[in-house]
């Protein structure tokens, strides 16, 4: 008998929205386990990130730049074959109450932040290797309606959960699982759009006196990525140090 032992099969990954302070902790997690990840962002000069294989411009504003970056994506695949992940970590932020939003920033954010990420999802379905997983990226806001945010980015974020428990649904029969990922307030570049005391105020309130870090919520990614989460899916999993429990 041989003792030869088989190589393990290389897990590959899709990070969109990978130059952000999630999207590069989540490529930075995801190599150091041994994924091959191909990153996805704004087409622009990319920052250095940890392990990327691949970096593909892609613009979730714009339909087409979607579509031009998964046709990139499938060619790769079908040369290195299909993806085991897709996780979706971007997206935009505002702190504009109904009655200063105009319909030019209203399309805007639900474009970025729900229809871009429907877009991925819809492109990678046939790149996705049964058993695969889709992971998005959610906030405490769909649920709250936003304290601190705006009104256009709550409910773009309470669509992608709606749109991940419909993906859910469908794609059982593949045992691909999708999930939302919500975090509370993370440390990362998009809360600027903030003031240093309003940080200040979001630590205070969260019990565990602090705000998250981008690495947790990486964390959290390859979790949901991992075989031990295989009978999850539908769900979203709050991050936010308790601020909110339910």
């Amino acid at each position: 008998m041989s003792n030869a032992k088989s190589t393990p099969r290389v897990r590959r990954a899709v990070v969109v929205g990978a130059y952000g302070g999630i999207g590069a902790a989540t490529v930075s997690r995801l190599t150091a386990e041994g994924w091959d990840v191909v990153a996805m962002d704004l087409p622009q000069a990319a920052p250095a990130l940890s392990g990327a294989a691949l970096v593909l411009g892609i613009d979730l504003a714009d339909p087409a730049s979607i579509a031009r970056g998964f046709e990139a994506l499938a060619a790769r695949v079908a040369q290195h074959g299909q993806i085991d992940l897709l996780a979706v970590c971007s997206g935009i932020v505002d702190t504009e109450k109904v009655a200063s939003v105009t319909l030019a920033h209203w399309q805007n954010m639900l474009a970025t932040n729900l229809t871009g990420p429907f877009l991925c999802c819809q492109h990678s379905y046939p790149l996705l290797r049964d058993g695969g997983r889709i992971v998005l990226l959610g906030s405490l806001a769909g649920r709250t309606g936003g304290v601190l945010t705006g009104a256009a980015y709550a409910a773009s974020k309470g669509g992608l959960e709606s749109l991940a428990k419909s993906m859910a649904q469908e794609l059982a029969a593949r045992a691909i699982t999708v999930n939302v990922i919500a975090p509370g307030a993370i440390e990362t570049p998009m809360l600027r759009a903030h003031s240093a005391e309003r940080k200040q105020g979001m630590a205070a309130s969260t019990p565990l006196k602090r705000l998250g870090q981008p690495e947790e919520i990486a964390g959290a990614i390859a979790y949901l990525a991992s075989a031990d989460a295989g009978f999850i899916t539908g769900t979203v999993m709050h991050i936010n140090g308790g601020i909110r429990m339910d």
